[in-house]
């Protein structure tokens, strides 16, 4: 007799399942291999290897994004990559999951003991083989076998300093360069690839946020708006990284857990979530109230989203982030809330585990950049009273900017 666990098996052993696959992790390292090409360019005919170990980073460059930094903030991984290809050093743990999309064995360094058993012709071998007895000694056999006569190594020192550390250290003949801020730079222009990755990710929260407004009934908790929300990003294929479904009083909160709070009439209902698909991330909120607004929520809503509306309006190359700002703030005080302050209205977006550059605030001494993907966003926290917000993912362009976000800015009302 067949269970529901097994005809999920079978479905996933499918050709079909396995073309797609394989298609993907295709897909993921083309455009790892762009991303490196671009990074090459940003630091120069000088270096001829360079050498990551930001989790993000390591991604970035190789095309796989691994499970296991989200397991263990403190994993120790590398890239190491040269014009023509490139390595990873991984755990003995995380080897499996990094041949199953690199395929090559000779590419992935491993350190430490983890116990893989193999049915014989199931594929590349080479899973159990012995690892070396540190992060340290494999990411230096790593640079060895893979730069060869290569005289210079950048170094990204993004997060720590382990692997400059170690390099200057264990390979005293050679040149380290820092490559951080040429990273940095790297990220800040989107290629075509990683902008379907952002677009899919923010789709995945958008149907999220339109099937929480269509099943909403009274007596729903926040939890059960977040699993709603969840529960798509997951059959979509991502990650969820943050679901903040907040309520009433506790909409003031910001980034705040959901909780079994009810909601009741009269509530507003902020969400603000994002996922991570294939490595890259989106960010993007609406607010809700369950009824009618009162006037008082009405006016609030109205200003932030005037507000929110001028900085789309005005995005452009070349325009200043201080003076966007400055006056994004000043259409929502003019518009409703006087008292209207903000740290921020936005923030660049790509791979997952953080911001990218810009963040659009008054101290940011930089431009608006076409190529850059951007979260625009105006929110509003009065503790006691409530929080709303509105935030859109964009590209930016020459003229203007190229929606992510596609769904209405509406103040949705549920209920």
């Amino acid at each position: 007799m067949r269970d529901g666990g097994e005809d999920i098996r079978m479905r996933a052993a499918t050709p079909a399942h396995r073309s797609e696959r394989a298609a993907q992790v295709a897909g993921s390292m083309a455009l790892a291999g762009q991303v490196r090409e671009r990074c090459f360019a940003e630091v120069g005919d000088a270096v001829d290897v360079v050498v990551s170990c930001h989790a993000a980073h390591k991604g970035y460059l190789s095309g796989y994004f691994s499970i296991v930094h989200d397991l263990n903030p403190r994993y120790l991984s590398a890239v190491i990559a040269t014009r023509d290809t490139v390595a990873l050093v991984v755990s003995a743990s995380d080897a499996g999951p990094a041949l199953e999309d690199f395929g090559n064995p000779d590419r992935i360094f491993r350190y430490g003991f983890f116990c893989f058993e193999q049915v014989e012709g199931a594929g590349a071998g080479g899973y159990d083989l012995p690892g070396f007895p540190s992060f340290d000694a494999a990411l230096l056999a790593a640079l060895r076998d893979i730069a060869g006569d290569a005289r210079t190594i950048g170094i990204d020192r993004s997060g720590d300093d382990r692997a400059w550390a170690v390099i200057a250290g264990g390979m005293t003949a050679h040149v380290l360069i820092d490559i951080t801020d040429a990273i940095a730079r790297t990220r800040r222009h989107k290629l075509p690839g990683e902008v379907e990755r952002v677009r899919q990710a923010t789709r995945l929260v958008e149907a999220g946020l339109l099937k929480v407004a269509d099943q909403f009934a009274p007596g729903m908790t926040e939890l059960d708006m977040a699993a709603i929300i969840t529960a798509g990003m997951v059959a979509g294929g991502a990650v969820p990284r943050f679901v903040s479904v907040t309520s009433g009083p506790r909409s003031a909160l910001a980034d705040a857990y959901a909780t079994a709070r009810r909601v009741v009439p009269g509530d507003l209902i902020r969400i603000d979530a994002g996922c991570i698909y294939q490595g890259y991330a989106s960010d993007m909120a609406r607010s809700f109230v369950f009824g009618a607004p009162d006037a008082g929520q009405a006016r609030c809503y109205a200003a932030i989203r005037a507000g929110i509306e001028y900085e789309l309006a005005v995005i452009r190359d070349g325009l200043d982030v201080a003076d966007l700002f400055n006056e994004t703030v000043r259409v929502v005080r003019e518009n409703g809330i006087p008292s209207y302050r903000r740290q921020h209205v936005g923030h660049g977006i790509g791979l997952g585990g953080g911001y990218d550059m810009p963040i659009l605030s008054p101290q940011t001494v930089d431009s608006i950049e076409a190529g850059m993907c951007l979260c625009v966003e105006t929110p509003y926290y009065r503790i006691g009273w409530g929080g709303m917000m509105i935030e859109d993912t964009i590209l930016v362009t020459r003229e203007g900017y190229e929606p992510i976000t596609t769904i209405p800015r509406d103040l949705i009302c549920v209920g």
